[in-house]
């Protein structure tokens, strides 16, 4: 059921309360001025009261009655024709007291929601997001309620969301930076012998948490304006084709890369663009390379979108995270069966890239087994 707008109803309400003051006072003043009219006509003597009821009925009076009507008729009349005027200002000031009063009374059931928003936001700016508002009677109460319990909701989201990454970025550093130190640590002491071994072990553990402070930062750019610039209408096929090479030279025969590629022109950030690319065939040589050739594919669809898919041949996704995939630090079981493995964030980067070039990225199985991952531009 939809709710009235607050100037529609601030308006009825204003109409009905005119109507009804004016009702009231027509009523109340009619009966006030018949009541004046007959307490003059029980005040005045019986023969004087005798000619002025033969007068409003048409007919002649006794003169002896008429007489005792003259010096009286002044007074008579006076008292009838103030009695309309009395009637109006005292009934129209009590009316108006009357109104007022309910007028207070609306006034206060319309403002209470205002109070109840006002309230549920001081709360929220002091950082209490459980917070829920009942909508009121009109329809902007029910709207800015709306708003407001949503804002609440994504408040609340994003806090936990943000204590989980604070977490899960102090988690992920705590690793790699002890081995780094107690290594360091040993080598300057004299317990750990300098080789040329340990230290490219000390330098992937660097390259780790580089790479992991990247991946941040391109997170915590995501949805600003400086996040994807400088883009130019361009062949998908002829980007996809150089970060491959690139790719399979820096992986050698780990893995087998294939590509498919056809025209598909799209309007890109190359270097954001290549950025994403490069996480998905990382993503699929980590969890598939050893499972077979990994598909790249570019293209239009049959709706005219440019797009760009990585196929893999390896176990695919579970149904129950598909979606989970996109999650921050989120991460599937190695496939050594010794936990997660990397930092979880591949994905979610490649998804805000996508989503900053008004793209979607999709994930899931293949029919024939193995996974996929597909932006849709």
């Amino acid at each position: 059921m939809s709710r009235p707008a607050l100037s529609t109803l601030t308006a009825a309400l204003v109409s009905v309360i005119q109507l009804v003051t004016i009702a009231l006072l027509f009523v109340l003043v009619d009966w006030y001025i018949d009541h004046a009219e007959v307490a003059a006509l029980d005040a005045l003597p019986p023969d004087a009261r005798t000619a002025w009821v033969s007068i409003n009925k048409g007919e002649i009076p006794d003169p002896e009655a008429l007489a005792a009507l003259a010096p009286l008729y002044p007074q008579l009349e006076e008292a009838t024709e103030a009695s309309p005027v009395k009637g109006v200002l005292g009934f129209g000031f009590v009316l108006i007291v009357f109104t007022s009063g309910i007028g207070v009374v609306l006034a206060y059931r319309l403002v209470a929601p205002l109070t109840r928003l006002t309230a549920a936001a001081e709360k929220i700016g002091q950082g209490n997001f459980q917070v829920t508002v009942e909508p009121g009677a009109t329809k902007e109460v029910e709207t800015l309620a709306i708003t407001i319990n949503r804002m609440a909701g994504e408040l609340l989201a994003l806090e936990t969301r943000l204590k989980f990454n604070t977490r899960a970025v102090a988690h992920e550093l705590r690793t790699p930076l002890t081995v780094l130190q107690g290594n360091l640590q040993g080598m300057a002491d004299g317990v750990l012998a300098v080789s040329e071994e340990r230290l490219r072990a000390l330098l992937v553990q660097t390259q780790g948490v580089s790479r992991l402070v990247d991946q941040l930062n391109t997170l915590s750019l995501a949805g600003t304006v400086n996040f994807v610039t400088a883009t130019t209408t361009t062949d998908l096929a002829l980007h996809v084709s150089d970060t491959v090479t690139l790719f399979q030279t820096s992986a050698g025969d780990a893995i087998d890369l294939r590509t498919h590629l056809q025209a598909a022109p799209a309007k890109i950030d190359p270097d954001r663009f290549r950025q994403a690319l490069l996480a998905l065939l990382e993503n699929a040589r980590k969890y598939a390379g050893a499972f077979g050739p990994i598909d790249v594919c570019t293209g239009v669809d049959e709706a005219g979108r440019s797009f760009i898919s990585v196929h893999d041949k390896g176990p695919g996704l579970p149904s129950h995270v598909q979606h989970s995939s996109f999650d921050m630090f989120w991460r599937s079981e190695s496939l050594d069966g010794h936990g997660p493995s990397g930092s979880g964030l591949g994905l979610t980067v490649v998804k805000a890239i996508a989503e900053g070039h008004d793209a979607r990225l999709e994930v899931g199985n293949n029919p024939d087994g193995g996974s996929y991952a597909t932006i849709v531009f």
